[in-house]
């Protein structure tokens, strides 16, 4: 009987051994932390994966990608940022070089590098992100092993370049806007913003006339202001030059003036295809959602006294 309780002793101590010792092994490692990196200093940003690098540059008016120098989008910088400054190791995954099991193989991995001038200030490398959708897996510079970083952060740089560009094709403050100029191939129309009387209040909804003092309906106007106040398009057609497209007739025109002049053109749809379109703001052709298209052009036409008759063309008896 003794002989039993000294073998069940002798287990219960190899067991605590074998426990302390596990937990030992599992502290010999200490999470490096990631370079401290003041967002404001970043001055340049590559994102390098298998089929593109894109580089984003700061420029006095805000981020620019690629050679081109298109406008960023400031949401998508910011959240890279975001991620470069706040970048926290949570847990050692593996020292094994296993990169294709966490994506960090050539051809998955995000090779990340952030400049403050000619200087790299942060270099790491973005796996997939963890089943818990919490984490994400990545590599720093001159680092073998892999790490999980807290957040899910892998879609802020796994973009297409059209996915960065800034969308916005047209912008201004609606109670800015002077007069209002509708061109379609049937007509124009010209709408003036009435000098504030002496008792309108400063915050007081400016009030259009056309040419003969009679005036349009309010709530049309700033339908179409607000359309357009803040216009994103769907996608770029960077293959289609912009002087070519103006040199065919527009089917709508809408020229916006205050301090400076803005227009607007949008041009025949093709099939099902969005609507190709201009605008004095932006270098390129662009698409905008049909939806879109056919909400502006039913403001301009309701004020411009067109009917869909009349845009319909001649018809066949």
């Amino acid at each position: 009987m003794k002989k039993e309780y000294l073998i069940l002793i002798l287990i219960i101590a190899a067991l605590a051994g074998y426990l302390v010792l596990n937990k030992e092994d599992r502290r010999h490692y200490t999470l490096p932390d990631p370079p401290a990196v003041d967002t404001k200093k970043i001055d340049r940003l590559t994102v390098k994966k298998t089929d593109q690098t894109l580089d984003f540059i700061r420029t006095q008016s805000g981020w620019v990608v690629t050679e081109q120098s298109y406008p960023a989008d400031s949401t998508a910088v910011r959240q890279m940022l975001d991620v470069i400054s706040g970048l926290t190791l949570s847990a050692l995954v593996s020292e094994k070089q296993d990169v294709i099991r966490y994506e960090l193989d050539n051809p998955h991995r995000l090779a990340v590098t952030a400049f403050d001038g000619e200087t790299p200030v942060l270099s790491l490398k973005i796996g997939k992100t963890a089943p818990t959708f919490n984490h994400t897996f990545v590599m720093l510079e001159n680092d073998p092993n892999i790490y999980q970083a807290n957040d899910s952060f892998r879609s802020h740089f796994n973009k297409s370049l059209d996915e960065f560009r800034d969308r916005r094709v047209l912008t201004f403050q609606e109670a800015h806007i002077k007069a209002i100029t509708i061109q379609t191939p049937e007509k124009e129309v010209v709408l003036t913003a009435r000098e504030p009387a002496g008792d309108d209040t400063p915050d007081a909804e400016t009030v259009f006339n056309y040419q003969d003092g009679t005036s349009p309906d309010p709530t049309t106007v700033s339908d179409l202001l607000n359309s357009l106040s803040d216009l994103t398009c769907e996608r770029f057609l960077p293959d289609t030059e912009k002087t070519d497209m103006e040199s065919s007739s527009p089917i709508l025109t809408i020229v916006l003036e205050n301090e400076s002049t803005r227009v607007l053109k949008l041009f025949e749809q093709n099939g099902e295809e969005p609507v190709p379109a201009t605008s004095s703001m932006n270098d390129q052709v662009f698409l905008l959602k049909t939806f879109v298209a056919e909400d502006i052009t039913s403001y301009a036409h309701d004020l411009a006294g067109i009917t869909p008759e009349q845009t319909e063309g001649p018809t066949t008896p």
